[in-house]
């Protein structure tokens, strides 16, 4: 992908988050008898799926879906893909994580559920699970449908629980994406700044990135408003939870071989690799940053690209060293520290949120958090330019 196909397939007004509003239903007028009533019932259950979970009878529920008609992936378009998608994921961590009686565990997740989860995931190019995309990407509806992607304008499309701070839990996320949108696109203009080298051009493109970052931790800083932590961490978490040796019923593909995924994480958004990537904060490889890498694997395919692309950039920190100006030393060293007060706010959210309440440091996408977090908080401090010698 070349800088200019990177710069028009980023969304400059919403980032990573998708240019069109999720389908909150499937429109179902167009499609055949058969293919409508399934689809309606999936909305259905998508509507019904927090009584479920309340009541705890979820999962006979969710035995009974039907395996997807003939060729219906085929038959969907992009955003019904991704909601046929995101279902299914629901269902699935529903299904796998809902408590069970001590001694008893899920080892097979049922057909009518894998197999739409795993045609709808192959065709978009992302793991089977429900992951940080359809959790939170692909996870909002506008109030005003004319308005701006802001707290104030936002809901989510679909949830576990009536708690609501899920729904804040969720469109924090999608808020601090929406915010992170000047900096994504910015990000391959520093670039194409220092090929040019143009400086100006440069300052212009890190005093946005630095900009965006301060407004990124400002919402980030206001998850405690409408997020209990008890709440958070006993009553909807768990249903973030990956998985372990699950058979899914009905995918020919997978030869009924037990599946284990990675949990839906924050770990798996692109803003903070993509930024990484541009400034030049570098990690030490370790076992940890081997897991961060993993996560790739859970993006959108047009995310990892993007990441790939800017990390085959050019060095924005050798060139400012280079240049040896103060204003632009100024500049990108104030982009490195709103990046480590990002990472400093994040590390105080989980402990607050996780640690404190259930004492657990592994986190729903099956790394230790507590020594990563800190070290690559770190990493990023390390990473200031000082003057040219």
């Amino acid at each position: 992908m070349s800088e200019a196909e990177l710069l028009e397939e980023v969304d400059k007004e919403r980032g990573f988050l998708p240019a069109r509003n999720p389908l909150t239903e499937f429109d179902t007028d167009h499609h055949r008898p058969a293919v409508a009533r399934y689809l309606r019932h999936l909305d259905q259950l998508g509507t019904e799926l927090p009584d479920l979970v309340e009541s705890d009878n979820v999962r006979q529920p969710l035995r009974s879906i039907e395996t997807p008609p003939a060729g219906l992936v085929s038959e969907l378009n992009d955003r019904e893909i991704h909601r046929l998608c995101q279902l299914s994921g629901f269902f699935a961590s529903a299904y796998v994580n809902h408590d069970l009686p001590d001694g008893q565990s899920i080892s097979t997740l049922p057909a009518g559920i894998a197999v739409p989860l795993y045609e709808t995931s192959m065709e978009i190019g992302r793991q089977p699970i429900l992951s940080y995309d359809l959790l939170c990407l692909h996870n909002f509806q506008l109030k005003d449908p004319d308005g701006e992607i802001t707290l104030d304008n936002l809901d989510v499309v679909q949830r576990f629980t009536h708690y609501d701070d899920e729904r804040w839990f969720v469109i924090v996320h999608v808020a601090i994406e929406a915010a992170a949108a000047p900096a994504i696109s910015a990000c391959p203009v520093a670039q194409q700044a220092i090929r040019d080298d143009d400086p100006q051009q440069l300052q212009d493109a890190l005093e946005t990135i630095a900009e965006s970052l301060s407004e990124q931790t400002k919402i980030m800083q206001r998850m405690t408003e409408g997020n209990d932590t008890e709440v958070f961490a006993n009553e909807f978490r768990p249903y973030y939870d990956g998985f372990d040796d699950i058979v899914y019923e009905g995918v020919d593909e997978l030869e009924g071989q037990p599946q284990s995924f990675r949990g839906g994480s924050g770990a798996q958004s692109s803003l903070l690799p993509s930024l990484d990537a541009t400034l030049g904060v570098e990690h030490e490889a370790t076992e940890m940053t081997e897991k961060l890498g993993d996560m790739r694997s859970y993006m959108p395919p047009l995310h990892r690209t993007t990441i790939e692309q800017l990390d085959n950039g050019p060095s924005i920190s050798e060139y400012v060293t280079e240049q040896g100006s103060d204003s632009l030393r100024s500049t990108y060293n104030n982009c490195i520290a709103e990046l480590e007060q990002f990472r400093r706010t994040h590390f105080k959210q989980v402990i607050q949120y996780i640690r404190e309440v259930t004492g657990e440091t592994e986190g729903t996408g099956g790394t230790n958090y507590m020594p990563y977090l800190r070290k690559l908080e770190q990493e990023t401090k390390l990473s200031h330019v000082g003057e040219k010698s």
